[in-house]
């Protein structure tokens, strides 16, 4: 469970990774409301049109996560992931382009699906996969990374706001998440343990799945996890999404 030579499991990189590319993700998001006020003297546009889009691009990312919750049981969710920061890193560099409200709403509109792909269960599936026994504290890490994000990322893009231009501001978003935080990604995250020759953090010895190529030795692996179906029809599954929808 450890690297060769190493007293580090390779899943804390991984929870690093994932909460570096939250870390941009999310920062990025809490950043537009910076942008309302030179956009709206700029382009003559009220603050409620520019809210608007910001607020649509939300309610999208959050009616999509369904989507993306499928997408990472059925791909990759490390390319998942990682194509909704590269997704979000171009739009971003589009928006000094832009010149129509209809523009604006067709770059918030991709950039939803980039927000949806880059947090939320894509990489709760992955920490997921590399620790049993620590769970909570690791999830907890990757996804307090997103406030850590909007206090660093916030006050950055105010920075280059006042000192630039609202465009500069939003190409710094942009390459940040292109040229820092997808390198990161790309370098650190690995979908499951057995990508590293290892097992999950927790795992009790000997529990592992007849084509894990890790092990030479096939045992069979007890159901520690409940499937969607069953999810479905359990109480405190329905009690924790209608609190989240609410």
């Amino acid at each position: 469970m450890k690297l060769p030579g190493r007293n580090i499991f390779y899943g804390w990189f991984v929870v690093l990774g994932c909460a570096f590319v939250v870390f941009g993700v999310t920062g990025g998001q809490f950043s537009f409301g910076v942008f309302l006020k030179p956009m709206t003297e700029e382009f003559g546009w009220s603050r409620a049109t520019l809210s608007l889009a910001f607020g649509v691009t939300f309610m999208i990312s959050g009616l999509l996560r369904p989507v993306v919750g499928y997408l990472a049981d059925k791909y990759s969710p490390k390319a998942a992931a990682l194509t909704g920061v590269a997704v979000m890193g171009v739009m971003l560099l589009l928006m000094p382009l832009i010149n129509s409200l209809l523009h604006l709403y067709l770059i918030f509109a991709v950039m939803s699906v980039g927000l949806a792909l880059g947090t939320g269960p894509i990489l709760t599936k992955v920490v997921s996969q590399w620790f049993y026994d620590r769970r909570g504290l690791t999830l907890g890490l990757v996804s307090g990374a997103g406030s850590f994000g909007g206090m660093i990322l916030v006050p950055a893009a105010s920075a280059f706001l006042v000192l630039f231009s609202w465009q500069a501001a939003y190409l710094f978003l942009g390459m940040l998440l292109l040229l820092l935080v997808l390198p990161a990604g790309i370098w650190l995250i690995r979908n499951r343990p057995q990508d590293m020759g290892q097992l999950p953090q927790g795992r009790p010895p000997g529990t592992v799945a007849q084509d894990d190529p890790v092990v030479g030795e096939v045992r069979t692996m007890p159901q520690l996890d409940t499937t969607f179906s069953d999810a479905l029809h359990s109480p405190l599954f329905l009690k924790l999404t209608f609190g989240y929808f609410v």
